[in-house]
């Protein structure tokens, strides 16, 4: 019965949103339904002269019924946070006949509504038996978005006894989440409670329901041993609320196949919870609690991050989706400096943790958050990273521990702000000098390369003048290493032969791959250094002489030239390399010169290993050309790929930096 009503219903809604749009002038390709309808008055008073007097003696029974209807009208489409449902039309149009009910007010409808949820009916048909419950729920959060602000506080007191009332039932899973969602829209459109018991009933209600979502989200994590109460992340597959969206015959299924909110609950759910709870949760907590009640919320949060940080502290690839979710919580979270005392202690830990870097490139930008506002709101904390030593750290047992700190260090002023750091740059300037003068291994060599580009990144250029000195010298420092490795064998023994393991005297040369980090590190400092506008960084066009070739001397003819026949030329460092390179592996792999007349675009290093030195050829070859200006008398140059310098956009390479060296903090996850 109440079947056909809701679709005639649909019908009237139909013809009645045609037919205005025909009235405004808009071109409608159908502009009547049935035409058997003409008159949409008489059916809409039918209907409602049929369904009004049931309100009154079976309003109960009506609702349930409403609950069967609503849950055979299947919606596809999902809110963004992939969590909650977005009604369809055909569920508007059962929300829209209750409205048009005038005996049923708002707080009749939701107390109907929590009178249902206390004693849902079964969904008898030739599927399994079913609960109304959590269609009734979804009603609810469709409908309580679509009434005024006002009407929504007129109702504040049956709204909260209905969210009291339903977050103590033995719900599925999605039946916390859509009372979270209701929340979370009343709190949004009515922020300020004038009633002091209302604002003492909407944070009780909060932590209930903030509560049980949480214990949702803990059910993918289990104890440790029987007395300990430490967690850990279950190892099972765990399904992200991003992949296959389910529709809602999908997810309601699920839901009745767990009704219980325990550790049995699929791992779909822990996810869910996570993600809901990542969106809603700080902006939540900062509109039920005042200012000068914001204290009351510690507590709470620290309950939740309980159940949070059991997924952060696991970097396995099946924990990435938790890992995600957590990470963009906690980002949201750490926002708000109130709440630091329930995560920065744990927060500074992850960040020391040997893993900390394995993660998807997705979670990168919730822990550049994280980590700045962890540096932001504690004053002291990127000082004390700065005078950290070493020795006094437990990030590896026996491993140099100096790379990973370096690292951290490069991290933490590259979640930052432009020139956020400057005052600090005396003490950034001191340790660098202390990390250099002790003759570092190519792991800090690497790092330190990779902490100059952050410089470049977050320090403006008139605060860096001091600092090229030293980022120039470890620069040519390497790139004559390198040159040294290169050079010929003249005068090796047979006996050092062997030992050394060489081949031959002019063969290739066998690089550790620490090596190969520290000399690619190395070679991206210098692309990096190249890929700023000029303007930029003016210090560095003082130096780039002496790495990259402005002039070909081979090609210039004339007197003027016979007066430095007698000088010593000076090589640029890429053009010794690069001959170096040949010279010790010739034609092998196929590194015989092609010419080309490709032009690229400055950063040109994007990968983030090298397997063998020749990898950078096209990197070096690219450098001896991009820079030289045309010889005179027309005289052709030999053609390889040239990068466009200075670059057209900017903006679009700075932001490419960006993401370059974002992406190289990060590790490859754990299977």
């Amino acid at each position: 019965m109440l079947t056909s009503m809701v679709l005639l219903w649909g019908v009237v809604r139909r013809e009645e949103f045609h037919r205005r749009a025909s009235d405004s002038g808009q071109n409608s390709r159908q502009t009547s339904t049935s035409v058997y309808f003409k008159s949409t008055k008489i059916l809409r008073h039918r209907i409602l002269e049929f369904l009004v007097p049931l309100t009154g003696q079976y309003g109960i029974q009506m609702m349930a019924s409403l609950g069967v209807v609503w849950s055979s009208r299947k919606s596809r489409r999902r809110h963004k946070n992939m969590v909650l449902p977005v009604a369809s039309e055909a569920r508007l149009a059962i929300v829209d006949l209750v409205k048009s009910l005038n005996t049923l007010q708002t707080d009749t409808i939701l107390q109907l509504i929590k009178e249902v949820v206390k004693k849902p009916h079964q969904i008898k048909g030739e599927q399994k038996s079913a609960l109304v419950d959590i269609p009734m729920l979804q009603f609810s959060y469709a409908y309580i978005q679509t009434i005024s602000a006002q009407v929504l506080h007129e109702n504040i007191a049956p709204l909260l006894s209905l969210l009291r009332e339903s977050v103590q039932l033995n719900l599925a899973p999605p039946g916390h989440f859509l009372l979270l969602g209701i929340l979370n829209d009343f709190v949004n459109r009515l922020p300020n409670l004038d009633n002091k018991k209302d604002t003492r009933d909407l944070q009780e209600v909060t932590q209930r329901i903030l509560e049980a979502v949480g214990g949702i989200a803990g059910s993918s994590l289990e104890q440790t041993s029987w007395l300990s109460r430490s967690l850990e992340v279950k190892v099972q597959p765990q399904v992200c609320p991003e992949a296959d969206e389910p529709d809602d015959a999908d997810a309601e299924e699920l839901a009745q196949a767990s009704t219980m909110v325990s550790s049995s609950a699929p791992s779909i759910y822990s996810v869910q919870a996570l993600a809901l709870l990542a969106e809603m949760l700080a902006s939540l907590l900062d509109m039920v609690y005042r200012s000068d009640e914001k204290e009351k919320a510690v507590p709470l949060i620290s309950r939740l991050m309980y159940f949070v940080f059991p997924y952060l502290k696991n970097h396995s690839a099946y924990n990435m989706p938790s890992f995600d979710a957590g990470a963009q919580l906690l980002s949201n979270l750490s926002g708000y400096a109130y709440t630091k005392r329930a995560w920065k202690k744990e927060v500074f830990e992850l960040f020391m943790d040997p893993l900390f870097f394995t993660m998807d490139a997705s979670c990168a930008p919730s822990w550049k958050s994280i980590i700045d506002h962890l540096l932001t709101h504690e004053k002291t904390m990127f000082k004390d990273l700065m005078s950290l030593q070493s020795g006094s750290l437990k990030l590896f047992g026996n491993v140099d521990q100096k790379p990973m700190l370096l690292k951290r260090q490069a991290f933490a002023m590259f979640s930052g702000e432009l020139d956020q750091y400057h005052p600090y740059l005396p003490l950034i300037q001191e340790r660098l000098t202390e990390a250099l003068r002790t003759n570092p291994s190519p792991a800090v060599s690497a790092q330190m390369f990779l902490m100059f580009r952050v410089l470049l990144l977050r320090i403006s250029s008139q605060h860096l003048t001091s600092l090229w000195p030293i980022m120039v010298t470890e620069l040519i420092r390497i790139f004559a290493r390198l040159e040294k490795s290169l050079q010929p064998d003249k005068e090796v023994s047979k006996l050092a032969k062997v030992v050394r393991g060489a081949i031959e005297r002019n063969g290739p040369v066998n690089f550790s791959q620490a090596e190969l980090d520290m000399y690619l590190s190395a070679c991206k400092f210098l692309d990096t250094s190249l890929t700023f506008p000029p303007e930029q960084i003016p210090v560095f066009q003082m130096y780039r002489w002496a790495f990259v070739p402005e002039v070909d001397v081979n090609r210039f003819n004339g007197p003027e030239m016979s007066l430095m026949e007698a000088e010593q030329e000076c090589i640029p460092h890429v053009v010794k390399v690069l001959e170096g390179i040949q010279q010790r592996y010739g034609t092998l792999n196929g590194l015989s010169e092609e010419s080309s007349t490709e032009r690229l675009e400055f950063p040109l290093l994007t990968q983030c290993s090298l397997r063998s030195i020749t990898q950078l050829l096209p990197f070096l070859r690219t450098l001896c050309c991009s820079f030289q200006v045309p010889p005179p008398n027309g005289h052709l140059m030999q053609h390889y790929p040239i990068a466009d310098y200075p670059a057209t956009n900017p903006r679009a390479v700075l932001r490419k930096l960006e993401h370059i060296i974002e992406k190289e903090f990060l590790d490859s996850t754990e299977s």
